[in-house]
């Protein structure tokens, strides 16, 4: 049954909708998600300064777009605009564009927008936005104002957890307004689950559904799997795409793993050479000591696509010897992600 109407926790087992009607429920699952983080001195009108989830009302290609926040919805909106033949300026308070991602993947990222005519501020925070009627105006940290027609504020998101009765029941949220949840999706309520964004776990949608669908199973009393974040695969929706699984090499380097490291660009892949393909790599990460396969990188067109070998290879805890004896057609991209996994190979002889 769907109601529509604003909820609201009145009991860890109630909720009353629009401060009338009243839900009985044995198991309750928190999925209300997050917004956009606000600027107080960047306030979106929707008609100049925008959040992402306003963009869709344009009509019109923007003439100037400034694109605030280089994460990954800042990228995916700056490479979308500059394709769509806008001029893009992308401003970034960090050294790099996707400053949370694989250093490596980000530098071809950040190469591909600037040859295609993006301006990529690096370094540079934005402080405030005005719409001056025709246009606006971002006034930067460092005194700069960057003109143009438009411009999207991506500067992170915040949970809507606030005001809907969570605290009063006794669900614990985080500092940052998140709900804690365990690995099978549970809050610190009997009954109550929590999943997607206001968990704070993984902004995926994929991770989303995993989390929705634990809690659904563990309170019908089936056998759930606990969220393991070590396998998850994510991909960032540019042009090329990036596409990660399991452990990152920063995560690695944290936990004081041994490992080695495999990569081979794309553009030595006779298929890439056909298709035009120059930009993109094949990066796999496999323990030294037994080769099993803990984590990859792959930047391309349709990266995830391509990523779903190396996530069974981190799924099924495969060796990076086993995913190399795995036949490929000739010509393809997937006979890239087989030639780095035989790089492994010569990594982990070499190592030992």
């Amino acid at each position: 049954r769907v109601v529509a109407g604003t909820g609201r926790l009145a009991w860890p087992d109630r909720v009353v909708v629009d401060g009338g009607r009243v839900f009985d429920a044995d198991a309750l699952v928190v999925a209300v998600g997050a917004a956009p983080r606000v600027l107080p001195a960047a306030e979106p009108d929707g008609e100049r300064i925008f959040l992402w989830t306003q963009l869709y009302r344009l009509t019109e290609l923007p003439e100037r777009m400034i694109v605030v926040g280089s994460g990954v919805t800042g990228a995916e909106f700056a490479g979308a605009y500059n394709a769509l033949g806008a001029d893009v300026v992308l401003v970034s308070s960090r050294d790099r564009v996707l400053p949370g991602e694989d250093p490596d993947a980000a530098a071809v990222l950040e190469k591909v927008f600037t040859e295609r005519g993006m301006t990529v501020l690096n370094r540079t925070r934005a402080v405030a936005a005005h719409n001056t009627g025709g246009g606006v105006e971002v006034v930067l940290d460092d005194g700069r104002v960057v003109s143009g027609s438009h411009v999207l504020m991506a500067v992170g998101s915040v949970p809507s957890t606030k005001g809907i009765g969570l605290e009063e029941a006794g669900v614990r949220l985080t500092a940052s307004g998140h709900v804690e949840v365990d690995r099978v999706s549970r809050t610190s309520v009997r009954g109550v689950y929590a999943a997607g964004d206001c968990t704070g776990v993984l902004p995926l949608a994929s991770v989303a559904a995993v989390q929705g669908r634990t809690a659904i199973a563990h309170a019908l009393g089936d056998a759930v799997q606990p969220f393991d974040r070590s396998v998850i695969a994510a991909n960032i929706f540019t042009a090329p795409e990036i596409a990660t699984v399991g452990l990152s090499e920063r995560e690695l380097r944290e936990r004081g793993d041994r490992y080695v490291v495999s990569h081979l660009a794309l553009d030595r892949n006779p298929r890439a050479k056909m298709l035009g393909i120059t930009d993109g790599f094949v990066k796999v990460y496999a323990r030294e000591a037994t080769g099993i396969v803990v984590g990859g990188v792959v930047v391309a067109p349709r990266a995830g696509e391509l990523i779903f070998p190396l996530s069974l290879a981190v799924t099924q805890r495969l060796t990076a010897d086993e995913v190399a004896q795995a036949l490929s057609v000739y010509p393809s991209l997937s006979g890239t992600l087989s030639e780095t996994a035989r790089l492994a190979h010569a990594s982990r002889s070499a190592e030992g």
